[in-house]
């Protein structure tokens, strides 16, 4: 077997049946993600020491470390493990995930451009915004699926009085501050996780280290750091 029929068939076997449920599901072409993924590491192993000197690696969204990420073994890889182990993932929950991601992430759409730029600053709910140009959910990753309904909450208190009816529409299906909100992305990200085998509590937790990121460095409502011990502790997630 060569090393790139290796690769594959470790990529699929960390994925689960489980994984690539979720994948098909969403219409994702598994076989084609995986080759892409692996032309990727290809072409970019040799810059890896220079992509790893830029930005800081403590504002980064966990799912955007899996995007500048080539193999789970370089820096992103190993701060994606950290940050999860933390939650007390397993080892093969965090390969897993990190697996699934990088297939949904390998997938082409107008978020390409978007994913180039500091995720943490990223907005999805704007003044030309409509419910057709919102992300189809099955096109985000976990981090996203977060990081579209914080920023449709935020409009909701924010801008309500000024968006036109297209964006307010988009708005209404992204937020999950309502009782008429449709929570699309939050339903999503809930349903993923349980399918992954996750407890709420690690749900909420991945949730609101998430949001710490975006509350401090999108909104600057607070100073505090994410991804702790302090603010990984499950205990301070029961229900």
């Amino acid at each position: 077997m060569s090393d790139l029929e290796e690769r594959k068939k470790f990529i699929l076997d960390q994925v689960g049946e489980e994984g690539l449920s979720v994948l098909r599901e969403n219409g994702i072409d598994v076989d084609s993600a995986v080759r892409k993924i692996l032309r990727r590491q290809i072409m970019q192993k040799k810059n890896l020491e220079r992509q790893a000197e830029s930005g800081d690696i403590s504002n980064m969204m966990a799912s955007e470390l899996v995007y500048r990420s080539i193999l789970p073994d370089d820096m992103y890889g190993q701060e994606f493990t950290r940050r999860l182990s933390g939650v007390n993932l397993t080892d093969k929950q965090i390969s897993s995930l990190y697996e699934i991601e990088q297939l949904i992430l390998s997938v082409d759409g107008k978020l390409r451009e978007d994913r180039k730029q500091p995720w943490v600053r990223r907005y999805f709910i704007m003044h030309d915004s409509t419910p057709e140009s919102i992300p189809a959910k099955s096109l985000l990753t976990l981090s996203e699926l977060i990081m579209i309904t914080d920023d449709a909450n935020a409009a909701f208190s924010r801008d309500h009085h000024v968006l036109p009816e297209p964006a307010w529409s988009a708005l209404c299906i992204a937020a999950c501050c309502a009782d008429y909100t449709e929570a699309r992305f939050a339903h999503e990200f809930n349903r993923r996780t349980e399918k992954f085998g996750w407890s709420n509590k690690q749900s909420r937790a991945y949730t609101k280290n998430e949001c710490l990121l975006t509350e401090r460095l999108k909104w600057g409502n607070h100073n505090e750091p994410a991804w702790t011990p302090e603010t990984c502790n499950l205990n301070q997630y029961s229900i």
